[in-house]
């Protein structure tokens, strides 16, 4: 679970610096980081995983939070063997007072009251194929271009 830690935070961190840098400027999604970007976010953090090692069952999930008197909110995030949450976007949700509240801008670990709020919508495991395509969906920039300018910040430990 420490490597997986290291190399979500490492990706954050990478995302973080390239929005700074202003490189996603044109990009509808990536632009208000991390509000409104937790599905391809997690899309292109299991694309990193994988092409560092980490492919033990990796599930891409999503899910509605439908609880109190609000609109129903959307969240995906990452699991390992179906129980290490991965989620570099949750924090999207910190001025939330319910379960859905977190400062964590990386966390890992078990299913916790936040996550078993969701209904499941969808689960799909990540295979050793995942292309990322030139299309842009949602987007003006497509997840390959998105995936190249995040690697291009991703800092290297010593």
């Amino acid at each position: 679970m420490h490597e997986i830690k290291k190399l979500a935070v490492r990706f954050r961190n990478a995302i973080e610096s390239a929005r700074e840098d202003r490189r996603f400027s044109s990009d509808q999604s990536f632009r208000n980081f991390p509000v409104g970007c937790c599905g391809i976010t997690t899309e292109l953090l299991a694309k990193f995983l994988m092409d560092n090692g980490i492919d033990d069952n990796l599930t891409y999930i999503s899910g509605t939070y439908r609880e109190d008197s609000q609109e129903p909110l959307s969240h995906a995030w990452l699991t390992v063997n179906n129980e290490i949450v991965v989620d570099i976007t949750g924090d999207q949700f910190r001025h939330y007072s319910n379960a859905l509240n977190c400062n964590e801008t990386v966390y890992v670990g078990g299913y916790n009251e936040r996550y078993n709020s969701f209904e499941i919508d969808e689960e799909e495991i990540c295979n050793n194929y995942y292309p990322l395509d030139d299309r842009c969906i949602r987007s003006h920039l497509s997840r390959k271009k998105l995936y190249e300018i995040i690697l291009e910040y991703i800092v290297i430990p010593n």
